[in-house]
């Protein structure tokens, strides 16, 4: 059975000058049966095209760099983070291309789903400890404590809950933004005690999901994980088989 390329955007560590992606992702792409295909974080839509029509399916992974307000028509809050404008305009390119590809699969991991809701014309919470009412831990500053993990209320006539089987599941959590209002087609389907949008999914019944939470980290022993994982690669697949 052929193995579908999955195109997955890079990090770029400008202290060091390295261009990468964290491990996690290509090893849980690799066990579901797909070949990571690394696409530089570049302001060149063409080259971006090059990748895009190589590929079977789209991994947004996380980002350490927020979005820039102003592509959903906002000013910055005083807690915004550092932006890093290449790997915006990377996202939104391959976003384009792949919308323009007949059923082309996306998955988006934290960065992944407010890239994903941006480009689909959304908005974001730029800061949840600032803008959430009594909100619950997302993150955690303290890097020797362990990461924050959390509940939410999962949709059961959703994608993600019926790879969960039910409606509550415990995730992890490492970010300080959020989905605030849902991009055209994208159905909010899991959601924290606070009511932040901890996830989203396709109205026209495309594989377009996106996560808040890391199923990359520790995959090996969570279930739902390697569930969501196998069903982006099913999907990918599929789309092989077509061409």
């Amino acid at each position: 059975m052929e193995k579908p390329w999955i195109g997955i955007p890079t990090r770029y560590q400008e202290k060091s000058e390295y261009i990468g992606q964290v491990r996690h992702y290509l090893d849980a792409v690799i066990w579901a049966g797909g070949l990571p295909l690394m696409i530089p974080t570049v302001d060149d839509p063409a080259l971006v095209r090059e990748y895009v029509q190589r590929v079977q399916g789209v991994l947004l992974p996380g980002s350490s760099s927020d979005i820039d307000p102003r592509h959903y028509g906002a000013t910055a809050h005083e807690k915004l983070g550092k932006l890093y404008p290449e790997r915006d305009a990377t996202d939104f390119a391959i976003l384009d291309f792949a919308e323009q590809r007949k059923n082309m699969p996306v998955l988006g991991i934290c960065f992944g789903i407010q890239s994903l809701n941006v480009y689909r014309g959304g908005s974001l919470v730029q800061d949840i400890p600032a803008l959430v009412d009594r909100p619950v831990f997302h993150d955690e500053d303290d890097d020797d404590k362990p990461p924050v993990r959390h509940l939410v209320r999962v949709a059961d006539d959703s994608i993600i809950g019926r790879l969960a089987g039910g409606t509550q599941m415990e995730v992890n959590s490492y970010h300080h933004q959020a989905v605030g209002s849902p991009g055209k087609n994208l159905r909010p389907v899991a959601f924290a005690h606070d009511g932040v949008i901890e996830a989203v999914e396709d109205t026209t019944g495309r594989f377009v999901v996106g996560v808040q939470w890391h199923p990359e980290r520790g995959w090996q022993n969570d279930p739902f994980s390697k569930a969501l994982f196998s069903k982006f690669i099913e999907q990918a697949r599929l789309r092989y088989n077509q061409l």
